[in-house]
This record gives C-alpha cells, structure tokens and sequence, in this order.
C-alpha cells in the first residue's frame, strides 16, 4: 500500500500492513516507494503536474527495474484537441519509449457513476450509447 501522507503509512503500519510514502508531488519519495516493486499501476491527477510527475517516476521505474506499468488514461481519439486528454497521450508515448512492458486503460465509463445518470425503474435502467464501444472498468 502507499500513501501521500506520512500519517497514513504510519496507521496502515500499525495495522501490520505493508506500506510506503508516495507522493506524486515529491520525486524524492518516488525511489523509496518503488524498490522491489515489479509493477506499477500510475494513476495521476487531472492536472498540468501530471506530465512532470508521470515522466519522473516513469524515469524512476526504469532506474529500479520495474517490468510493467499499467497507466489509467482516457477514451479520446488520437487527434483529440482537449488538453487533459492530450496529456495522457504524451504520458503513454514516454512510457512506450521507456522500454518498460506497458497496458494502457482507455475507459469511458466508470461503473461507480452508472447509477448516477440512470436511475432504476422497474427494476431496471437503460443505457443510450448507440452503436458506440464503450468501456466500464
């Protein structure tokens, strides 16, 4: 487990959990929090400090020989002219060029907001995406 906040790794630790200090906005904490691990799950804020902070401990996980990164991107076509989402793209190319293995998720829909929008009735709700792929995680 990890933590941004010394605080929590410290109660995580008092529960006999594994646990480790990681904080995005803190590269100095980034070593640490990944020696032994194999594999990275990278999951950032929709924020401009993303691209620093992604390209850091992408750097970081080379340096201490993780073999796989798992990154949450977004669902948006290649030619896409929103920022964010541009974002996510130059996070992905750097990661491919890493030479790390990599998988990246493109989802669309989270099924925590299904409800949300789509109220039951009867029992039942309706979803409207057409002919649309669309991708729940």
């Amino acid at each position: 487990m990890s933590s941004h906040k010394q605080e929590q790794v410290e109660k995580f630790k008092a529960e006999g959990l594994d646990a480790v200090l990681l904080n995005l906005d803190d590269p100095n904490t980034y070593e640490a929090a990944l020696a032994g691990v194999e594999r990275l799950f990278l999951l950032t804020g929709y924020t401009v400090d993303m691209l620093a902070q992604s390209k850091i401990i992408v750097d970081t996980a080379k340096k201490v020989g993780i073999k796989h990164i798992v990154h949450l991107g977004v669902f948006t076509p290649s030619d896409t002219t929103v920022y964010h989402y541009i974002w996510h793209q130059l996070i992905e190319s750097y990661i491919e060029a890493s030479g790390i293995a990599w998988t990246h998720l493109h989802p669309n829909f989270f099924m925590e907001n299904l409800l949300s929008g789509m109220p039951f009735q009867n029992g039942s709700f309706s979803l409207y995406f057409g002919d649309a792929k669309v991708l729940y995680l």
